[in-house]
């Protein structure tokens, strides 16, 4: 795997609560899906994220985003095709009313399809 990309394996079909399906794949491929939520666990930290330690506080982490690029496939294919790329535009942390880390967004743009 090239740095500075992330590689999301998606479930092709996603079903609402009201019932209604949607194809991610295609979602993102057409534009209309313009973000990606992971829950913030250590797993997608360290995925997204380098790790510094702050030379006055050692105990507190500094994150910076390590990712430019995302690919998006479905499942999990040979050789990653057919899948979206993307640049990433933005990386957000949304948090709950106490202040915790609960999701992180991963906002695209420039989306293309790559099949060989």
């Amino acid at each position: 795997m090239a740095k500075g990309i992330v590689t999301f394996h998606l479930k092709r079909f996603w079903e609402y609560p009201d019932g209604r399906t949607v194809d991610l794949y295609e979602e993102i491929k057409a534009g209309r899906k313009t973000s990606e939520f992971r829950d913030w666990t250590d797993y997608w930290v360290d995925r997204l994220y380098r790790r510094t330690r702050d030379k006055n506080n050692p105990y507190i982490p500094i994150l910076r985003p390590k990712v430019k690029r995302a690919w998006f496939v479905v499942g999990y294919p040979k050789g990653n095709l057919p899948r979206l790329e993307a640049d990433i535009k933005n990386i957000v942390v949304h948090s709950d009313e106490n202040g915790y880390a609960e999701q992180v967004e991963i906002q695209l743009e420039n989306v293309v399809e790559v099949t060989e």
